[in-house]
């Protein structure tokens, strides 16, 4: 009953406080926006301009190639040399071709021509991305010309094809929307949970767990579960958000995906709790429970590397860390339509961070005031 008390005591806190309510319920949807539009590495679209100077059916034939991508749109004909160079300076194309002429009679007649691709390396992703769109239409013309004459190109000594086992289409979005689900579930909840026992204390209203016969097990739990609660509200929310906005298909085990977020939230608004436990200012939980939960679910649980691929204390960071192991939870039944007993080693790994906080916040939370 008084664990019960708490809670209730603060989700009316919660529901009362309108900024508070509005942060924790539509904080992460919004931040769920910015990051799935802001963090997408596809490159598509990209503007490119060319200048023809041969005007050959051959040329027309050539530029057709990147008119008909879908990884580059084109921008109006150059009309000369010069204006190569100030439409990369200017930025408003990313490439740029040049034909020379007689290309197309040198192709004719079987001789050796070229073409000459410029390309904006302002950012090198972006450039090598580019230049590997370049080269592979460019290589489509060659065996598409070879084919109407009759003639065979020669074989390369090795070929190598490379197939996608999971997200055949390649699109970052995929994966980096289900990981960003695991980031803002350690991001929001945390810094909510870490604020409301030291709110407490600033205000004096924990005189009421030092004067009652409440255990800490039953305060900080109380506390914790209005926040469990608004935690996983959110998360179906961006799930939402992820299928309907992004295009994400959802492939593997709901249940799954639902429990390891039950378990991470309780793990995540944990970390809040510890935080609180012996905070004694909103300010000093706010910066430490933000320094202790975002780094190192951006920087060590996979989001950006592999954790297998780290070493040293990054790796032991990365092991120790809960958001790790939802994070294969979220990307792996997202896109790898891993069922229930797939996560079921990372839904116990989870579970185990959850007791272990626990106790460190009852440890480091006095029953009577110092």
């Amino acid at each position: 009953k008084r664990l019960g008390a708490y809670a209730w005591r603060e989700a009316l806190e919660i529901l009362r406080d309108r900024v508070r309510l509005t942060v924790a319920l539509f904080g992460t949807a919004f931040l769920m926006v910015v990051f799935g539009y802001g963090i997408s590495l596809d490159v598509e679209k990209v503007p490119f301009s060319v200048l023809d100077q041969d005007q050959s059916p051959e040329s027309r034939a050539y530029i057709e190639q990147f008119q008909g991508s879908s990884y580059f749109r084109e921008r109006p004909p150059l009309s000369g040399p010069t204006a190569l160079t100030a439409e990369l300076k200017s930025a408003r194309s990313a490439a740029t071709l040049e034909i020379p002429p007689d290309f197309g009679a040198h192709l004719r007649r079987g001789q050796p021509t070229e073409v000459r691709a410029l390309i904006d390396g302002a950012m090198p992703f972006r450039a090598e991305t580019v230049a590997g769109y370049v080269t592979g239409l460019h290589q489509q013309f060659l065996t598409s010309m070879a084919k109407e004459n009759g003639l065979t190109l020669p074989v390369a000594p090795i070929q190598i094809e490379t197939r996608f086992r999971y997200n055949q289409a390649f699109r970052s979005l995929d994966a980096m929307v289900p990981a960003t689900i695991a980031l803002l579930l350690v991001m929001i909840p945390a810094i909510l949970m870490a604020l409301a026992v030291v709110r407490e204390k600033e205000m004096g209203t924990i005189a009421n767990f030092y004067v009652t016969p409440t255990s800490r097990f039953e305060f900080l739990i109380g506390k914790q579960l209005p926040y469990v609660a608004v935690g996983m509200v959110n998360f179906t929310l961006m799930s939402l958000m992820a299928v309907t906005l992004f295009g994400v298909p959802l492939k593997g085990s709901i249940l799954g995906l639902t429990l390891g977020a039950l378990i991470y939230v309780t793990a995540t608004t944990g970390i809040g709790l510890l935080m609180s436990s012996f905070a004694r200012t909103q300010i000093a939980a706010l910066f430490g429970t933000a320094v202790a939960s975002v780094t190192p679910a951006v920087q060590f649980s996979g989001m950006m590397q592999p954790v297998n691929t780290l070493e040293g204390g990054a790796r032991l960071i990365g092991t120790v860390f809960p958001t790790t192991y939802f994070m294969k939870i979220s990307v792996g039944t997202f896109t790898k339509s891993l069922s229930f007993f797939d996560v079921l080693p990372f839904l116990l790994a989870l579970l185990a961070f959850v007791p272990v906080l626990w106790g460190i916040s009852m440890a480091l939370l006095p029953k009577q005031e110092r």
